[in-house]
């Protein structure tokens, strides 16, 4: 009887989280020796009305309250990533089944869940799934309940998993200095960017739908500090001098809870580019949508001065559709190798500006790492039925 595995988003889970969930399940499902070997289910967290009504009356408390303190509580939003989900994922549907708490992960008779970002029950087979240390890098941006909070999840993690997968090398080492794990515990993941969507790219059609222009670079980032948006359109002030006609593209949600005014300062201080629409802000747009601005994009643009893998998931679909990518130079996107990415100071707005004007007046290669990501979701799904298969078999020996 074949044992089943489980693939879940977590309870209330970003993008990011979401986005890797796609990636690892899309690479699975496409191996042959995997699904011969174990059913497979993909949990969605689906937020039911009784979290819903918990999370009203929460937040009417939290919103009365910032009335009154300094530092502001983050409201908390209704989750609706789980309907979106299935709809931008039909491929993967057959396989999708709702949950509303991590109880529910046993009606499914789960043999091995993964990637948790949470506790189980001890007897539970699973492995953990660590994304960043943004806490450690970079404390300024969290308070120290938050930071508290991180460290006392991530050692959970830590001692209740058997394997523990990472985005890179960064990471790895972080924890095995930070947590003092054993470095046999951490997997890290390989970069094998890869196409994992099925979309129709009309590009022409989606430009007009946002007055786009034929000529842009498109950033793809939430609005969150240390994305460093700011960094990027000074550097685009400097390449409108010479190219007046381009478009700076961003998509994103604008809000970050821990810095409620970050993105009302960049729009005041970028006011006239703004207003011009030659910086043109989108918030948050269909997954389609994004994928089409970004294969007509001359370039896509990763200022960000931290990220848990290479680059993050902007540099992951950029590379795999084919487009240049123009990357902050920090030690973790430096594992980006084999790949002709154009690496710049993220504290230099005038060197940003020059690998701008360099991509603007040069010829733009239309299968760019065309041979390069070929077989990498192949190569991927093979990584991790190994990781898969080589813990079970071990843990049923033991």
């Amino acid at each position: 009887m074949k044992k089943t595995i489980i693939i879940t988003t977590g309870l209330y889970p970003s993008e990011g989280i979401l986005s890797f969930i796609k990636y690892i399940s899309i690479a699975l499902v496409s191996n042959e020796d995997f699904m011969k070997k174990y059913n497979f289910k993909i949990l969605l967290f689906n937020e039911d009305i009784k979290k819903k009504t918990k999370k009203i009356i929460y937040n009417s408390f939290l919103f009365t309250k910032n009335l009154f303190i300094k530092k502001k509580r983050r409201i908390h939003k209704l989750v609706y990533s789980a309907a979106r989900f299935k709809k931008e994922n039909n491929y993967l549907s057959k396989y999708i089944e709702y949950f509303g708490d991590e109880n529910d992960y046993y009606k499914f008779d789960p043999y091995l869940i993964l990637p948790m970002q949470s506790n189980l029950k001890k007897n539970t087979l699973s492995i953990g799934y660590i994304y960043d240390l943004q806490h450690k890098e970079l404390p300024n941006l969290f308070d120290k309940r938050e930071i508290n909070t991180r460290n006392d999840l991530f050692k959970k993690i830590l001692r209740n998993n058997k394997k523990i997968i990472v985005n890179s090398k960064y990471v790895k080492n972080g924890l095995i200095k930070n947590y003092k794990v054993k470095e046999n515990k951490i997997v890290e993941l390989p970069f094998l960017p890869y196409v994992f969507d099925t979309i129709k790219f009309s590009t022409k059609k989606v430009r007009k739908k946002y007055g786009i222009s034929d000529t842009y670079f498109l950033m793809c980032n939430n609005f969150w500090r240390h994305k460093n948006h700011d960094l990027a359109f000074k550097a685009f002030k400097i390449f409108l001098k010479k190219k007046p006609n381009y478009q700076l593209i961003c998509t994103g949600k604008t809000y970050d809870s821990r810095f409620p005014n970050h993105f009302k300062e960049l729009k005041k201080k970028y006011n006239n580019l703004i207003f011009n629409n030659s910086i043109k802000i989108l918030d948050l747009i269909p997954r389609s949508d994004q994928l089409n601005l970004m294969k007509g994009s001359r370039a896509v643009i990763q200022p960000t001065l931290y990220e848990g893998g290479p680059g993050g998931f902007a540099a992951y679909e950029a590379l795999s559709i084919g487009k240049k990518l123009v990357l902050s130079n920090i030690p973790i996107n430096k594992e980006i190798k084999n790949y002709n990415v154009n690496f710049f100071n993220p504290k230099s707005p005038l060197e940003l500006s020059k690998i701008l004007l360099k991509i603007s007046n040069s010829h733009e290669n239309k299968n760019y790492y065309k041979k390069k990501i070929k077989d990498n979701k192949k190569k991927f799904g093979k990584f991790l039925y190994k990781l898969i298969d080589t813990l079970l078999n071990n843990f049923n020996k033991n």
